[in-house]
């Protein structure tokens, strides 16, 4: 939980200070779906009905686990929007390395203990990933207010 608990301080701190390309309340609409996205999928798929994997040790979303995953991937989200190239051609490479990072960061929360899969792998978070990447994008540009 320490390890989360460091990186979710760091990029708090990586939001505060990058120089935003977008408007307060897509940030807000935005965080609140990116909220909603975790939450949903994590409390469905690390359920006792699927038991795919848990959080922090505990077979049971504790509320310390559920508190970080409020604020820690809507921060991730945060700074993939903001940096999201418009264009579509740059956004390829962009979708990639995201994908590669986020299955990358999973592994790192699993390696330190924060993530235990049961009947889960890194593959499927990498095809999750993969997939939720361009959705994701579609969703900013739907909600996305012009200036």
């Amino acid at each position: 939980m320490l390890y989360v608990s460091a990186v979710t301080i760091l990029l708090a701190v990586i939001v505060w200070l990058m120089p935003k390309n977008m408007q307060r309340r897509d940030i807000y609409i935005l965080w609140i779906s990116v909220s909603f996205v975790e939450i949903i999928v994590d409390v469905t798929l690390g359920s006792p009905v699927f038991g795919l994997y848990y959080f922090a040790g505990e077979d049971k979303v504790s509320p310390e686990a559920l508190g970080l995953k409020l604020i820690m991937a809507p921060l991730f989200g945060v700074i993939y929007f903001n940096y999201m190239p418009k264009r579509f051609l740059r956004f390829l490479p962009y979708w990639l390395i995201w994908a590669a990072f986020s299955t990358f960061f999973e592994w790192t929360t699993v390696y330190f203990g924060y993530l235990t899969y049961k009947n889960w792998n890194l593959w499927y978070s990498a095809l999750f990933y993969f997939a939720a990447m361009p959705l994701m994008r579609w969703h900013y540009f739907y909600i996305k207010h012009e200036e």
